[in-house]
């Protein structure tokens, strides 16, 4: 009798190890889910039982599946849409109560300032002590209370007139510098890119006609060098971007060139806007570089090891931004300074040699990532403006073709893919050039040997030696274009002869066979070349050419085709012994 009863105590043994596993799992999976929604991680439980070994090689790194941006936007739950729908419909309602008690003229002006004030600090007060509990809910009331007081001080100095412009100025001031403590002291970049939009536009809130360039572009710089600063501990590439986009706004919204005190500080403000958004990026990627546990990347990146497969795409938006500055800076400051094409030609030319030393400079840092290839490309840009500026026509097309050339060597000496790229645009640029000087200008008055011809020789030259960098994809078409343009130039130059048409079909027919005899990899190429010129016999040059031309022409073609059809099986033939060797190997 004791017998079933032990096997009945252990089934419910059983049965209840196995009913509290599954409630473990069930409060893990609840665990979880709060903690996606809330933004904060949770440790992983320790397994029960021990993991088997696996080799290095065949560890597979778990990743969570993508998910959406509309997916992403749903999982944030009601309270997150209904929040902010509340906070924005509440300083809908004090802009409103502005207005209509201005309308009305209720109360007094005094009343309803210290009515928004007041409203800002209650915000502020319900922030700060719900941050432990509702972070989120904290950034929507904080951010509600530097809205209302940003609208107060607007509406006080510009609707109810109670205020001087230094006292608002002050005010708005003191309510950026808040924004940006709490946001520091928070870790909330958004509170933080709320403060650098609201104190750059703090100048146009308090629009009056006595404000001064200088004095725009000294507030301006100020206030991005502490934003700068900022982003240099944080990381935080979304104040990065809305500083360096409303710093350039600012800029041109400020822009008067009227005067040589203006221009001084509008050259300034550009100066300042170059340092800040070319130097700080590349020192905080250095600095995680150098050491990533003191400078980690900022939350919402991607988790890459530095230097790894991920870390280009890190540095995508920084290099993009790099470029944007560069050329910024230039046009900018051309916009500045009425001086000529030249000048600005060798301007172009020295940032140029500054950004190919930045280059160099990180190419001796251990994976310098896309930051040493966003000053590759500069480098290449500006190089390209300066040409265009220096130098017209011929001459001009033909650096642009070796400026190509050179980039793909470049390219192929650094590993590097995106100065590649700008190899092929600017080879494509010069392309497009070239086709419409075949068409479009006039034939020549003395053929080959003058200015444009040589140049034209040039670019094809150039395109023809690129062609030995770039990928092996590539290649192909290079040599190609290359030869359709060695065919289209023989036939612009020689055409300018006394019966040009047939000299340069003997011309393409000489050129075809030369390919098919000399150069093996290149014979299907010089016999669809000599069927070409063939066809150009046949369809054009017979009806245009004196009747002499005619008959020699038709001859060596003739010949030349019957030959080639006597020696085809050799041409093609291979080597002797080739297939044994094949066959061995």
């Amino acid at each position: 009798m004791s017998e079933p009863q032990d096997r009945s105590v252990e089934e419910r043994l059983r049965s209840l190890e196995t009913a509290v596993d599954n409630l473990r799992e069930t409060v893990r999976g609840l665990i979880a889910a709060v903690a996606r929604r809330e933004g904060t991680g949770v440790e992983r439980p320790t397994p029960r039982f021990p993991t088997p070994q696996v080799p290095l090689q065949d560890r597979r790194i778990p990743t969570e599946p993508k998910l959406g941006a509309v997916t992403r936007l749903l999982e944030r739950g009601p309270q997150y849409w209904i929040s902010r729908v509340g906070i924005g419909l509440l300083l809908a309602g004090v802009a409103f109560l502005f207005k209509y008690a201005v309308d009305r003229g209720w109360l007094g002006p005094w009343i309803r300032v210290s009515f928004g004030v007041a409203l800002g600090v209650a915000l502020a007060s319900i922030g700060f002590r719900v941050r432990a509990r509702q972070p989120w809910f904290s950034q929507i009331m904080l951010g509600g209370a530097i809205a209302t007081w940003y609208i107060t001080g607007f509406a006080a100095f510009q609707l109810l007139h109670v205020v001087s412009y230094p006292v608002a100025f002050v005010f708005m001031v003191l309510v950026t510098l808040f924004a940006f403590w709490v946001a520091v002291r928070q870790g909330e970049a958004v509170l933080a890119g709320l403060a650098a939009i609201g104190g750059l536009g703090t100048p146009f809130f308090l629009y009056t006609e006595a404000g001064s360039v200088p004095q725009l572009m000294a507030y301006s710089s100020l206030l991005l060098t502490g934003t700068s600063a900022i982003y240099l501990f944080k990381g935080w590439r979304s104040l990065l971007w809305v500083t360096a986009a409303g710093g350039w706004m600012v800029l041109a919204l400020g822009f008067d060139t009227h005067s040589y005190a203006n221009r001084l500080a509008l050259q300034a403000g550009v100066l300042v806007l170059w340092l800040l958004f070319w130097l700080v990026p590349i020192i905080r990627e250095t600095l995680v570089r150098r050491d990533p546990t003191r400078w980690p990347r900022a939350p919402g990146l991607p988790v890459k090891p530095v230097g790894g497969a991920g870390e280009g795409l890190v540095q995508l938006d920084l290099a993009f931004l790099l470029l944007a500055t560069a050329m910024a800076t230039l046009v900018a400051s051309r916009a500045v300074w009425s001086a000529g094409d030249r000048a600005w030609g060798f301007i172009a030319l020295a940032g140029a040699a500054l950004y190919a030393a930045g280059t160099w400079r990180l190419r001796r840092e251990p994976e310098a990532g896309m930051l040493a290839s966003a000053h590759a490309l500069a480098g290449a840009v500006l190089t390209a403006v300066a040409i265009a500026l220096l130098t017209h026509g011929h001459l001009q097309i033909v650096l642009w073709a070796v400026e190509a050339a050179g980039l793909h060597a470049l390219a192929t000496r650094l590993d590097d893919r995106s100065v590649g790229a700008a190899g092929h645009l600017l080879f494509a640029t010069v392309a497009v050039w070239l086709l419409q000087r075949f068409v479009g200008d006039p034939l020549p008055a003395k053929a080959v040997l003058n200015a444009r011809a040589l140049a034209d020789a040039g670019v094809i030259a150039a395109g023809l030696t690129a062609s030995w960098w770039v990928d092996a994809r590539a290649r192909p078409w290079y040599r190609l274009l290359a030869h359709a343009a060695i065919l289209g130039w023989l036939w612009r130059e020689l055409s300018a002869l006394p019966a040009g048409g047939g000299v340069a079909t003997a011309a393409w027919g000489v050129y075809g066979l030369a390919l098919l005899l000399l150069l093996k990899r290149a014979r299907n190429v010089g016999l669809a070349t000599l069927f070409l010129a063939a066809a150009k016999l046949v369809l054009v040059d017979l009806s245009q050419v004196e009747p002499v031309w005619r008959i020699l022409l038709s001859l060596s073609f003739g010949a030349v085709f019957l030959v080639i059809s006597y020696r085809f099986r050799s041409l093609w033939a291979p080597a002797p012994g080739a297939g044994k060797q094949e066959r061995g190997g």
